[in-house]
């Protein structure tokens, strides 16, 4: 048997220590053209040298750096300190030729399904942010919540793992679900191997508990036994992930400078399910005149 009976998350929860792959593995129209950029959620396709030497090399990944943000950022507070680079960036910027587009359009994809599989798309660059600050601050786990088979929550566990960090998962399930053993599937699968400690909760009591609250009950519990627990929210959405996203759009203006034809975007697609990060992208899009006409 690869699993035990699993035991409920409720308001005062014990840790739920699911028997996993406790090894950890390597990870080896308009009268010009319309032009649309659309983000699956760091380089544009060239054969550019400059660009070649932005990308990332055997010395970058894991090291954790000094950060600047670009100038156009300056004026925000807090700056984040460091960086680590988890990443395989800067991801490509491609032209997709899709059926029956209007006349004289263009759509360009930015390709971060390609920053690294493990680290699934855009999550990473929020992480590079997270987890330099949770390093800095001393913690040796990581604790995140999430649906059961949530992005977020796989990319955190294997970060957290090439860090060599413990990592710690609140994960939503169903009702009928929430005492039964969550299986090997899908994220599952990945966060398991990653020797990830799993808890389950009912959608109905991560409703009315919440996810601060979940997360705080577990980081007293983990402070207690000793440990240095450093939490992230669902998603990693609070104001240091949004500078993985700052970044990203430092990326695009870089690619689009490096760029010998100099291509411009007319507008940029973003596909998003946390509000504050799309809405504040759209802020930082619309103040640049990188992607004005």
């Amino acid at each position: 048997m690869l699993w035990s009976a699993t035991a409920r998350l409720s308001a005062n929860p014990s840790p739920l220590h699911l028997p996993v792959f406790n090894q950890s593995i390597t990870v080896f129209g308009k009268s010009k053209p319309s032009r649309v950029c659309c983000s699956p959620s760091r380089a544009m396709e060239t054969n550019d040298d400059t660009s070649k030497a932005k990308g990332l090399s055997f010395d970058d990944f894991l090291s954790k750096k000094p950060y600047s943000p670009p100038t156009w950022a300056s004026h925000l507070k807090p700056i984040p300190s460091h960086v680590f680079s988890l990443a395989h960036l800067p991801t490509p910027i491609h032209k997709w030729n899709l059926p029956n587009l209007p006349q004289n359009t263009e759509v360009w994809l930015k390709r971060d399904d390609l920053s690294g599989m493990q680290l699934s798309g855009n999550k990473v660059r929020k992480l590079e942010f997270l987890l330099a600050e949770a390093v800095a601050q001393g913690a040796d786990c990581i604790i995140t919540i999430g649906g059961i088979q949530s992005n977020h929550c796989r990319a955190t566990a294997v970060a957290a793992k090439y860090l060599n960090l413990d990592s710690y998962l609140i994960l939503r399930t169903s009702k009928l679900l929430v005492d039964k053993d969550p299986g090997l599937t899908g994220n599952l699968l990945v966060e398991r191997f990653m020797g990830t400690h799993i808890q389950l909760i009912s959608k109905e009591e991560y409703a009315k508990i919440g996810s601060v609250a979940l997360t705080n009950v577990l980081k007293e519990q983990l402070l207690k036994e000793g440990r240095r627990p450093y939490v992230i929210p669902v998603g990693g959405s609070n104001s240091l992930g949004t500078w993985g996203y700052i970044e990203a759009m430092r990326e695009i203006e870089e690619q689009l400078q490096i760029r010998s034809n100099r291509v411009k975007f007319d507008d940029i697609v973003v596909a998003c399910g946390r509000f504050m990060h799309f809405a504040f992208v759209m802020i930082l899009i619309t103040s640049m005149t990188l992607f004005k006409t």
